[in-house]
This record gives structure tokens, C-alpha cells and sequence, in this order.
């Protein structure tokens, strides 16, 4: 097993040890329509998702029926990256982690990234869940993508488990 190499203590967590894989990159993307409470759902994601402010990046882009929206986007690379995924897989609900590793071959890519969809309403919960409903889109790139399609499944699954 690969283990990352960045600061473990990083890492701990009392009920997972450490994350037994390296993230090359962190995307975390999501929109903010002009009714919602825009600094209370960036200051959630922050928190949540141990992002800094000066991480996220907004654009304002025009809804279907001409109201304004803000997407809002976060890009960590290299230890950084592979802190905010420890963080978020942590996190994860037993339903999230049981659904998302029966999903596994659908939320992979043909690069081997993880796409786990948050629900934004469960950043308030104690633990996050996963909605295709105006979600919080996350990709987990990893470092290296070693012994085939099967064993980085084997290794998600592992992670998420």
C-alpha cells in the first residue's frame, strides 16, 4: 500500500489512521444562485472542507432565465491537495461511503480521478452526504495511478471504506 508522504499527524484521524493515497490535485466546485446567502455557504465550504478564502475563485456566469449566478471554484495541488481529501473523506457519512463505493466504477474517470458529489445541505450535519442535487463537485486526482484500472478501484474502495 502507498502511503503519502506528507506530515502524518496531518493524517490521523482515531477511527481511519492515514490516507493511503497521494493527490496530485483537489477540484471543489460549486454554484451560488443570487437567493442564496452567499457568504454563509463559501464560509460552510471553507470550514467544512478546510479550504482558505483566499482558495476559492468566483465567476459570475447568467442562469437560464437571465438571473445571476456565481460559480465558484477551488484548485489545491500537491500535499495540500491530499490534505483537503483527507479531510473530506473523513467526513463522509457511512451511507455516502457505502453508496460511493458501490458507485466506484461510475465516479472514476478515464484518469483514475475520484468525482464525489457533496450535498451542500449536509455541510451543516455532522457528517457529509452525497446528492446529485445542486451539488458540491469534488475531483480527486491521484498522484500516480499504479497497477491498473482494478487496483486504484481496490484502492478508492479501501479509502472510502
Amino acid at each position: 500500500m502507498h502511503f503519502c508522504r506528507v506530515d502524518r499527524s496531518a493524517f490521523y484521524s482515531q477511527n481511519r489512521g492515514l490516507i493511503p493515497l497521494d493527490f496530485s490535485s483537489v477540484t471543489i466546485s460549486f454554484y451560488i444562485h443570487s437567493t442564496e446567502d452567499e457568504d454563509r455557504l463559501r464560509r460552510l465550504v471553507i470550514e467544512r472542507l478546510g479550504l482558505d478564502s483566499s482558495e476559492l475563485e468566483a465567476e459570475k456566469i447568467v442562469g437560464h432565465f437571465g438571473n445571476e449566478i456565481l460559480s465558484i471554484r477551488a484548485h489545491a495541488i500537491g500535499a495540500r491537495a491530499t490534505v483537503i481529501a483527507a479531510r473530506i473523506i473523513e467526513q463522509l457519512s457511512n451511507t455516502a461511503r457505502v453508496s460511493t463505493r458501490a458507485e466506484i466504477e461510475k465516479a472514476l474517470d478515464e484518469h483514475d480521478s475520484l468525482y464525489i458529489r457533496l450535498d451542500r445541505q449536509s455541510l451543516q450535519d455532522p457528517l457529509l452526504s452525497i446528492s446529485d442535487e445542486e451539488p458540491i463537485r469534488i475531483k480527486l486526482k491521484p498522484r500516480s495511478r499504479f497497477g491498473g484500472r482494478q487496483n486504484m478501484k481496490r484502492e478508492y474502495e479501501e479509502l472510502i471504506r
